[in-house]
């Protein structure tokens, strides 16, 4: 499982601070951005003629981030096809306790969103 660190600000946050919930998503994409980088950058994917959408969202709010919280997002691939790819996170604050936890499933598509299969040697980087 590979982590990236931020900081809560105040544009996140509701009139009373707390972390308004669609910046958990955006959160979650910033995590599987940097996974991404340290095995096979995003960018590549991508000039490679692959896109990634998700294609399902679960996410469970256990406990409210606040202003100015530190937050640390893991994330993990926890089941990998040559056609999509499951990831699962877990949300903490600095005292570790737990805010979120998710999924998400993701899909290969070409440009115009259609279904588009990697190749065994990609599949093979990618679990990595």
């Amino acid at each position: 499982m590979k982590s990236f660190k931020l900081r809560v600000y105040y544009y996140d946050t509701d009139k009373m601070g707390v972390v308004y919930h669609s910046n958990y998503l955006k959160w979650m994409e910033v995590a599987r951005t940097e996974y991404f980088r340290d095995i096979f950058p995003y960018k590549n994917i991508e000039d490679m003629g692959f896109i990634l959408p998700v294609k399902t969202l679960n996410i469970e709010y256990i406990s409210s981030a606040k202003y100015d919280d530190e937050i640390e997002i893991f994330v993990k691939i926890e089941e990998i096809n040559n056609i999509k790819i499951k990831f699962y996170y877990e949300i903490y604050d600095s005292n570790k306790i737990l805010k979120a936890k998710a999924s998400t499933v993701n899909v290969f598509v070409d440009e115009n969103g259609k279904l588009k299969r990697i190749s065994k040697e990609m599949l093979e980087i990618l679990k990595k």
